[in-house]
């Protein structure tokens, strides 16, 4: 199973195991949870899906952005723990662990149900519009959001976006004293504003 593949019988086995939020180094969610699956523990790290462009020369050749997966919440991993006492010492000597969610220095289990709601919601991950795919990398924007024009013979108008379909954006945009209030315009030109 590769580290960001989904876990297909994480639902069923969520409400019979104790989970923690443990804490690991930053951007080290992935191999942090390879390393605990080899000792034998359950782990669930929640993934959000977003384009992205595989390098810089992709972005600068204008490829196609393709979908990667980032953790949901960064530098958290959840561990699931068979009914008992878990191996703190022995979890704590693994140099990809940081910490565990406590109070008062003592580790606090999660609800299970919490948990199983959790897992339930983003076992599959949390998907980016397939529009995005044509967008400015961190400036995405959706129907209702104000949006800058960066490119093309609208450049520099800040305007609400009225409707996205495949590489377009339909923005609320009058023109000559409102005879023309839809126009087109290509995504990659717009950011948010």
């Amino acid at each position: 199973m590769s580290d960001t593949q989904v876990d297909h019988d994480i639902l069923d086995i969520a409400a019979r195991l104790h989970w923690y939020a443990l804490t690991v180094p930053a951007q080290k969610e992935f191999v942090a949870q390879k390393i605990l699956r080899r000792y034998g523990l359950r782990t669930f790290v929640p993934l959000r899906r977003e384009y992205r462009h595989a390098s810089a020369k992709a972005k600068r050749t204008r490829q196609p952005k393709q979908e990667f997966c980032f953790p949901l919440a960064p530098r958290y991993l959840f561990a699931g723990f068979t009914p008992g006492r878990p191996l703190w010492f022995d979890l704590f000597s693994l140099p990809c662990i940081s910490g565990v969610v406590g109070i008062d220095g003592r580790p606090m289990p999660i609800v299970r149900k919490d948990m199983t709601r959790l897992v339930r919601k983003t076992a599959t991950g949390i998907n980016a519009p397939e529009a995005q795919k044509f967008m400015r990398t961190h400036h995405e924007f959706s129907v209702g959001d104000v949006v800058r024009v960066m490119d093309g013979p609208f450049e520099g108008l800040s305007v609400p976006v009225v409707e996205i379909t495949g590489g377009l954006a339909r923005l609320c945009l009058s023109l000559f004293g409102g005879a023309v209030d839809g126009v087109e315009v290509r995504l990659d030109w717009l950011e948010a504003a």
